[in-house]
Formats: structure tokens, C-alpha cells, sequence
């Protein structure tokens, strides 16, 4: 593996997996700042996790598995605080599983499986309250299932099969549905899973955390009993403390009510104390956008990171509050606006996400002065951007979800133009075997029109928002009085934006806008049947096979019924191939 590649600082994504590469992971790679995946899996490389990884505070998912790496887990990689998924089974690393790891908010994947792990599992993974999956099966682990792993909320997978483990099983709904695959081949699991022996009376779940702890908990009681004199002192202490503090401070310091969170930028109280500060309170000036439901601001951290925080309205925050997070929880997509942690207390709530520099498409749309810097090839690749988020969505997810409100002011972009897709409060999830009827919701002028006489929610509604939103983003304007007047002998050059123009010697831009405009079409097809998929959608638009020249040289003329002809004609042929 090239030294070499540590010369790339601007590098994001870096994949070589299921190659045959060997020889020890370059130290190089911790030069590689902006990187946000890296895969290096099924290979033959050796050595150990180089503790430059540490340094790579930008990485998002690190896969490393299926290797011949040796050595223990550096414990530096607790300082990589936006990991959310880690995969490093089938390798030889060794020594105990790190209790740092507990400390990072991975949502999706932590997979120490197939390794040489020993000691017991550490009791602060149980921290890792959204994470779906979690793998330590086949190692040499020992001891027992921490109890406080019934706090983990969001698994879906949980693997410990092949180990010593001992002892009862938690008693939470998730593990006594449980299969028995998880556990097998184990020094002696009892509990209520199918297939493993019950525990004795004297060996229940909570008699035997008792039993196993009851040195430590006498000894609490006594320091309790000592500590005590000095609590009372300290409320005093602290009670007056904070009748001096001023108004702002009092609600940092103060801190009361319901609060959780998953963040990867900061920690919990930390984190919200630093937004605190820098709104100053929510101040007005912080303010960088207003919304039915929410006020959003602008939020810069001692550490440089940038927020966006939407502050909920109260009212609002019960059903699209907790609707959101538990949908930006399951995702994770370059097109979908990142998402750092929420935050509940008596106060207010709000969200935290990635600050888009460009904010929302409407705006930009919108203004005169922005509207000329989105050139053609910018807005073809923002709804490229566009109809990949979804596609993620409605294919890559299980269960689907549909989003039910994408307009031009739920796209934000960043400063290089990336579209990414926001404000997930109505969404829903496609579930199997439910009817999935649904209430009106969504944003007049971009709901599917079925939506007035049918109730039942399928992923063609989104599809036809963003057929609306392309159009928009052709049109510069949203296409209302465009659709009125629709007609298959209008022209073509009267759908574009007229304040961009659109230049023929450029053929490759000129065949891509054309494909958009029928794209765009389709989707907002009356009947819902025929809408593409937005698979179909964001596969078409990679579609760079130029047309004849002789097609588009009287494109002054050209109208929408010759384009249909002409353009489907070459994307068949595209399929084709």
C-alpha cells in the first residue's frame, strides 16, 4: 500500500476492499483529515491498527475486517467522535475490548467478532444506547452479560455466541425473544430464551447482580452513610451558588428535565452547555431560518465545529420531535443532512445537525445573485443528489421510508453545492403487513394529487414531489403556472430557467438537462403506477451518452413530445447495453 496516500488530506471515501493486498497499514493514513469512510476489508494485511487512526476525527465508518491484523484496539480511536459503525472482525487482535469504546455514539455497527478478545465485556458499551448492531461473538470473552446491556434500546442484533460467558440472561423483551444463536457455545447461559436451560431461584437475573455484587454494595451504603454530612453541605453550597449566577447561566448550570442525546461532536451535558453559550440562549441573532414547527440557529463550538439548531416549538415537540430522531437514528446517507444529537429538557428541545453553508434550495432559487451562480451542471448534480437520498430511502433501508414532504426548502446545500435532503418530522416508515394509511400531510404544491381522494401512503408520493422539485430547479421557480399550461407541443427552451442559459457547444450538460426535464415528467405523472422508482430515477441520471447532434441543433424548435422521443430512445438503448 502506497505511503504515498497520506498526500491526499482531501480525500473522503477510500475503498479496497476484497483485494489482495498485504503488508502493515501505512501510518500515512493518519494524515488523511477529511476522510469519512475507509474500507480496507478481505484483504491480507498485517501488523497492528496504526494509533494514527486516532487522528482521523472526521471518519464516520472504519472496516477493517477480514484481515490477518494482530494486537489490541488503540484506545486513541475514542477520539474519533463521529464513528458510528466499526468493523473489525475476522482478525487476530487481542487483549481486552476497550471501555472507551463506550464513550463514542456508534448508531449502526460494532463488530469485534472472530478475534482473540479476552477479560470480560465492559458495562459502558451498555452506553451505546442507539447502536443496532452489536457482534462479540467468537472470542474468549468471560464473566457476565452487564445487566445495564437492557438499557440498549436501539439493538436489532446482538451476537455472543462462542465465548465463556455465564450467568443469567437479561430480562427485557429483547432478550427473551431472542434466538438462541446468540448465545450458544458458552461456559453457562440460563435464562428465558428458547433453548437455554432456566436459571435457579437463587440465580436470577437480579439475585444474581446482587450476589455478585454484594461486597461493592455494602461498601456503597457505608460511604454512603459517610458522604452524606458533606451532600448536604454541598446543596447549600450549590443552591446558593446559583442564585448568583446570571440568567443564561442559571439554565446551563441549572440544567433540569428530560435530556438524552447521540452525540458525536461533543458529549451529552457538555455539548448542550456549549450550545447554550453559543446561541446565547437562542438569542434572535443566531437566528438563520424560522419554520412552522421550529426556529433554526447557528451554533459555533469551542472546538470549530459548526451546528445547526433546530429549536422546536412547544406543541410541536411530542409526535415530530421524537418522529425525526427516530428516523435520522436509522440513516446515514452523503445526501442526507447529518445529524449530531437532540436534546429534551423542561425548557425546550431541539436538534443538532450539520451546518449547510449555502442553506436551503428555495432561497437560492429564490435570489437573483445566487440563482446565477447554479449553473446547469450544478443543478443537474444537486438533483442527482436529490434522487439518490431518496433512492437510499425507499431501497436501501428496511423498512422503507418515505419522506412525505420534499420540497425546495427541505434541500440544503453545502458550500461546494452538495444537496443533501432535511426536516424529517412527517416522515414514516413502510412497515410490512400494515395498511400504511395516513392523514394529509406534506407541503401544497408538491403533495401527489392522489393524496386527495387516497389515503394510503406508498413511496410514489415522494416520487412525485421530487418530479415538482426538479421542475423547480429547471424552471427556477416552482412550476405551478409551467403545469397549466403543459403541453406536449410546448417547447422546451420555455421550461428553462431564462436567467441561465443553456449552452449547446456544451453537449454533455445540454443531454443531461434534457434527460432531467423527462425525468421530471414522468415522475409527476397523474397515475402513480406509472412513476418510475427513484432506484430508476438516480440510475437514469447517471445516463451520459451523448445524443445525435442532429437532435438538439434545432433546439430552439425542439418541443416536449420530441424530446420525449429522442431522449427515451437513447436511454433505452443505454438499459440496453
Amino acid at each position: 500500500m502506497p505511503l504515498e496516500i497520506g498526500l491526499l488530506p482531501k480525500l473522503r471515501r477510500f475503498d479496497i476492499s476484497s483485494n489482495n493486498m498485504e503488508g502493515k497499514i501505512p501510518r500515512e493514513f493518519g494524515k488523511l483529515s477529511s476522510i469519512f469512510y475507509l474500507n480496507m476489508s478481505n484483504n491480507h494485511l498485517t501488523g497492528t491498527i496504526p494509533p494514527e487512526f486516532g487522528d482521523l476525527s472526521s471518519l464516520e465508518a472504519l472496516d477493517l475486517s477480514s484481515n490477518n491484523l494482530r494486537g489490541e484496539i488503540p484506545i486513541w480511536l475514542e477520539n474519533c467522535i463521529k464513528l458510528i459503525s466499526l468493523k473489525l472482525g475476522s482478525n487476530e487482535l487481542n487483549g481486552a475490548i476497550p471501555f472507551q469504546l463506550g464513550s463514542l455514539n456508534f448508531m449502526e455497527v460494532l463488530d469485534l467478532s472472530d478475534n482473540l478478545f479476552t477479560g470480560e465485556i465492559p458495562q459502558q458499551l451498555s452506553n451505546l444506547i442507539v447502536l443496532q448492531e452489536l457482534n462479540l461473538s467468537h472470542n474468549q470473552l468471560v464473566g457476565c452479560i452487564p445487566s445495564s446491556f437492557q438499557s440498549m434500546a436501539g439493538l436489532t442484533s446482538l451476537d455472543l455466541s462462542y465465548n465463556s460467558l455465564e450467568g443469567p440472561i437479561p430480562e427485557n423483551h429483547f432478550f427473551q425473544i431472542a434466538p438462541i444463536e446468540w448465545f450458544t457455545d458458552n461456559k453457562g447461559l440460563c435464562g428465558h430464551v428458547h433453548g437455554l436451560p432456566p436459571c435457579n431461584k437463587s440465580l436470577s437475573f437480579n439475585d444474581h447482580v446482587k450476589k455478585h455484587d454484594k461486597f461493592i454494595l455494602l461498601t456503597v451504603l457505608i460511604c454512603s452513610m459517610l458522604l452524606l454530612l458533606f451532600m448536604i453541605v454541598g446543596i447549600f453550597t450549590l443552591l446558593s451558588y446559583i442564585r448568583k449566577r446570571s440568567t443564561t447561566n442559571d439554565i446551563v448550570e441549572e440544567f433540569g428535565g428530560h435530556f438524552s442525546s447521540i452525540w458525536r461532536v461533543n458529549h451529552g451535558k457538555e455539548a448542550y452547555k456549549e450550545i447554550i453559550q453559543a446561541t446565547n440562549n437562542f438569542d434572535e441573532r443566531y437566528q438563520i431560518g424560522v419554520g412552522a414547527s421550529s426556529v433554526v440557529y447557528k451554533a459555533v463550538l469551542l472546538s470549530g465545529d459548526i451546528l445547526a439548531i433546530k429549536k422546536i416549538h412547544e406543541g410541536h415537540m411530542d409526535e415530530q420531535f421524537q418522529n425525526e430522531i427516530q428516523m435520522l437514528t436509522k440513516i446515514r446517507h452523503r445526501n442526507i443532512v447529518g445529524f449530531y444529537g437532540f436534546c429534551s429538557t423542561n425548557e425546550f428541545s431541539f436538534l443538532a445537525y450539520e451546518f449547510m453553508e449555502r442553506g436551503c434550495l428555495g432561497a437560492s432559487l429564490r435570489s437573483e445573485r445566487e440563482s446565477m451562480e447554479l449553473d446547469w451542471i450544478k443543478r443537474v448534480n444537486i438533483v442527482r443528489d436529490i434522487a439518490q437520498a431518496l433512492s437510499y430511502l425507499h431501497h436501501d433501508c428496511t423498512p422503507p421510508i418515505i419522506h412525505r414532504d420534499i420540497t425546495s426548502n427541505n434541500i440544503l446545500l453545502d458550500e461546494e453545492y452538495k444537496a443533501c435532503v432535511s426536516d424529517f418530522g412527517i416522515s414514516r416508515l413502510l412497515k410490512p403487513n400494515s395498511s400504511h394509511w395516513s392523514l394529509l400531510a406534506g407541503t401544497y404544491g408538491y403533495m401527489a394529487p392522489e393524496h386527495a381522494y387516497v389515503m394510503r401512503l406508498t413511496e410514489k408520493s415522494d416520487v412525485y414531489s421530487f418530479g415538482i422539485v426538479a421542475l423547480e430547479v429547471i424552471h427556477g421557480t416552482h412550476p405551478g403556472d409551467l403545469l397549466s399550461n403543459l403541453s406536449l407541443s410546448m417547447l422546451v427552451k420555455d421550461m428553462l430557467d431564462p436567467r441561465i442559459p443553456l449552452r449547446l457547444a456544451d453537449q454533455v450538460t445540454t443531454n443531461q438537462v434534457l434527460l432531467m426535464i423527462l425525468i421530471a415528467m414522468q415522475c409527476i405523472n397523474i397515475d402513480p403506477q406509472t412513476r418510475p422508482t427513484m432506484q430508476q430515477v438516480s440510475q437514469r441520471l447517471s445516463f451520459s451518452k451523448s445524443l445525435a447532434a442532429s437532435d438538439i441543433n434545432s433546439f430552439q424548435a425542439l418541443t416536449l413530445d420530441h424530446l420525449i422521443n429522442i431522449v427515451q430512445t437513447h436511454v433505452d438503448d443505454q438499459e440496453h447495453e
